[in-house]
């Protein structure tokens, strides 16, 4: 018998008695039939129960199963002939008092139904009540409770469904659906009192995440068209107050205990910023403007979010992903007409894009005598590792950094700690708190063994943020981005790095060189040796790349470098210490697959 609330059974009011064939008996005999009986020597619902001997088990086993599936095969015979009625409503009904999980049998009592709901919103009500008592965690009781709450004449009193919740949070505080039904109640209730309520529960007990889920639904305001990517804003000063204090006591009650801390990285990131132009770059000789987003945008075929115009004339060209494929993403391309980029002819050209959601236009101009030009917004630092904690004032988020710290100090391991103390040190300075991020990640490794690829995709999210902030052009015009000998798992922050001509990634752990890549228009030497990349599937055509270096990586076969044929002004590959380098017929193969490429293989 699964764990959980039974509610009380509604009052019965005596009734004739029926003939045998009618279909009440059906219902009684049903219900006989297909209650749970468990007897054994446990107490259950304040009755003492004797267990069988294993084979006596096994007969009611036998016995309920086969019940099941006779009352099953006669409803599904009764739908084949759409005798949906009162026989087949009690069939429904004692199949699931006593599994009410069976969505078959929840569809069929929805059908048999009468059309008028005043005639059956109150049982069905207490049937399902009855329903939850057997699994309080039951899908198709709660959608069902949901339907016949929609049909009812009138709404249900709120205190009565309110006191449902609360017996069902007694018994299990995490029942997720009662939780959901209680904020349904709670939209039309005084928010301070459920929030008093969440309170309560978590003053028994800060790991009932569901008690910290349902409180930042509450402090969450409404969404409106027009606020700024859909965000929920900051929480006022003395309401943040509030609720650090709240976390700060649970913290250090359980430092090890997740469940504070997610609530506290939740409402210092409350603003995600929208979607908005990092950079522009055009080039003449491939024809091509590209657009940089700050996040994953769509702009389809025809859009009229993204606009651009050349010299006041509007461009038609379709607009195509830098990932080459249909999906959000951070570069979208969009190829000049001929008549823009003539082989002799070199006019100046001014560009200008629209991007709609925020109104805001860039302009990007390309003189007569450059093959490129491009515009591109300064990039802030607390924006690279945590964008969405930038409402908060630095202030509150120091006040933050202190309390990490000396939490740490008692509790060196406490996961939840280290990681909030990265993204707190990188929001403020990723550069001046550099070595202690560094520090705090290496512990976050060896407190949190299980989850080594999160903490890595984390640190490599570090790392790139300060290479980033560290990278400049040089004389000759080139920028270069050193990231050798970082661990990275990942290579986040692409969209920032979209003017790099030269990315060393030497030394790590990249398993492979994401689509994404695809935005860096001007990259020409990319060194990704001494890493684990056994495939270049979905590697961007780079129109500006000229060397590959992929020494030192587990590649094996030729075919897997296919995708460096549609690489336009690749000249030199380096395969040297290679599983590929090692085969006799590996320069034939790569003669035949790569023929315009230097390919080194020692």
């Amino acid at each position: 018998m699964p764990f959980g609330f039974r509610g009380p059974a509604p009052p019965r009011s005596r009734q004739p008695s029926r003939r045998p064939g009618s279909a009440c008996s059906a219902r009684r005999r049903c219900r006989i039939l297909l209650s749970p009986s468990l007897p054994g020597a446990v107490a259950m619902h304040g009755r003492l129960k004797l267990r069988p001997p294993d084979a006596a088990r096994r007969r009611q086993r036998e016995e309920k199963l086969r019940l099941y599936r006779s009352a099953m095969a006669t409803l599904l015979e009764k739908r084949e002939r759409g005798e949906l009625d009162a026989e087949a409503l009690a069939l429904t009904g004692a199949v699931l008092a006593a599994n009410p999980d069976v969505g078959t049998c929840w569809n069929l009592r929805r059908c048999a139904l009468p059309p008028d709901p005043a005639d059956w919103v109150p049982g069905e009500l207490a049937f399902v009540v009855g329903c939850l008592g057997v699994n309080p965690k039951s899908y198709g009781a709660w959608h069902h409770r949901g339907w016949v709450l929609r049909r009812a004449p009138a709404p249900p009193p709120a205190p009565a469904e309110r006191a449902l919740c609360d017996r069902l949070l007694a018994a299990d505080p995490r029942n997720f659906h009662a939780w959901e039904h209680r904020r349904t109640l709670a939209a039309e209730e005084d928010p301070e009192a459920e929030l008093a309520f969440a309170g309560t529960l978590l003053s028994r007990d800060f790991s009932n995440f569901s008690a910290w889920h349902h409180r930042s639904r509450l402090l969450a305001p409404t969404r409106t068209p027009t606020s700024p990517g859909g965000g929920a804003g900051a929480l006022p000063p003395h309401r943040l107050q509030t609720e650090l204090e709240l976390v700060q006591n649970a913290v250090f009650t359980d430092p090890n205990d997740q469940s504070a801390w997610v609530y506290l990285r939740c409402i210092l990131s409350r603003a995600s910023p929208p979607p908005r132009i990092l950079c522009l770059y055009v080039n003449r000789e491939d024809a091509t403007l590209a657009v940089t987003f700050s996040r994953p945008v769509v702009v389809g075929s025809g859009s009229s979010t993204l606009t651009v115009t050349a010299d006041g004339s509007a461009l038609e060209g379709a607009w195509r992903s830098g990932e080459g494929r249909p999906r959000p993403s951070h570069t979208w391309l969009c190829d000049l007409p001929p008549d823009l980029a003539p082989p002799t002819a070199r006019p100046r050209l001014h560009f200008r894009v629209t991007w709609a959601p925020d109104s805001t236009h860039r302009e990007v101009m390309l003189l007569p005598d450059e093959n490129e030009a491009w515009w591109q917004e300064p990039i802030k630092a607390g924006e690279l590792f945590w964008p969405e904690v930038g409402v908060a004032e630095a202030s509150v988020l120091e006040a933050q950094v202190e309390t990490c710290r000396q939490l740490l100090e008692l509790e060196p391991r406490s996961r939840g700690c280290l990681l909030t103390l990265v993204l707190l040190l990188s929001a403020l300075d990723p550069l001046g708190h550099e070595e202690e991020i560094r520090r705090c990640l290496r512990d976050l490794q060896e407190a949190d063994p299980l989850r080594i690829g999160f903490v890595g995709d984390v640190a490599s999210r570090a790392e790139a943020a300060v290479g980033v902030l560290r990278m400049g052009a040089g004389p000759d015009g080139a920028i270069k981005l050193r990231l050798p000998g970082k661990a990275l798992t990942s290579l986040p922050l692409l969209e920032h790095m979209v003017l790099v001509t030269h990315l060393d990634l030497a030394g790590n752990n990249l398993g492979g060189l994401p689509p994404a890549l695809g935005g860096l228009r001007r990259l020409q030497v990319l060194d990704a040796s001494r890493n684990k990349v056994t495939t270049l599937r979905g590697f961007p055509p780079l129109p500006r790349l000229e060397e590959l270096r992929l020494d030192g990586n587990p590649i094996s076969h030729a075919s897997a470098l296919a995708p460096l044929a549609v690489c336009p002004r690749l000249a030199r590959l380096r395969l040297a210490e290679t599983p590929l380098a090692a085969t006799p017929e590996a320069a034939a193969h790569l003669a035949q697959l790569l023929p315009s490429i230097d390919v080194t293989l020692a």
